[in-house]
């Protein structure tokens, strides 16, 4: 198996988990919010359904200067927000079909003006950036579904929810 296709299928499990997250929400709660620290979940869902989208951005290029991007119109109800994270993870992964291992070994900066955050391999940038964090907030979407009483679907073999082995 080549890089390539390592990260591409842990990239594809990630986003499936997180569309069975984002099946659960419902537009009843995109206003809740845990702690006047936290996002509420329309802030959480908007930043996460992005992440998919910075995937072409990261492959085709060599830098993200924040200076520079512009965020995407805010989703504002539950079936917006699975079918646009849905249409975000399908644009990214046609981004792998002609990328190469040595694409995936080129460096790749994330910088702020004249500030920069990183310089790692487009593939770490892929597991930090991209799969880590989507994963960070996936779990704090989670804690939302279960602090609103809804059933928290199973992410990697089962939850309190669903039990797969019932």
């Amino acid at each position: 198996m080549i890089l390539k296709d390592i990260i591409l299928q842990e990239f594809k499990d990630e986003m499936e988990t997180t569309i069975r997250i984002f099946e659960a929400v419902t537009d009843d709660i995109f206003d809740f919010t845990p702690h006047k620290k936290s996002k509420t979940v329309a802030a959480l869902a908007n930043h996460m359904t992005e992440i998919p989208s910075w995937v072409s951005g990261i492959l085709s290029g060599a830098e993200l200067d924040w200076m520079h991007y512009t965020p995407p119109v805010k989703i504002t109800n539950a079936s917006d927000l699975v079918a646009t994270y849905k249409s975000n993870v399908e644009i990214a992964i046609k981004a792998f079909d002609n990328i190469s291992n040595d694409d995936l070994n080129a460096q790749w900066t994330m910088k702020k003006g004249d500030f920069t955050f990183f310089t790692l391999p487009k593939y770490a940038v892929l597991r930090k950036l991209i799969i880590n964090h989507t994963i960070h907030h996936r779990a704090q979407m989670g804690l939302y579904l279960r602090l609103n009483s809804i059933n928290v679907p199973a992410s990697y073999v089962s939850s309190a929810d669903e039990n797969l082995f019932a």
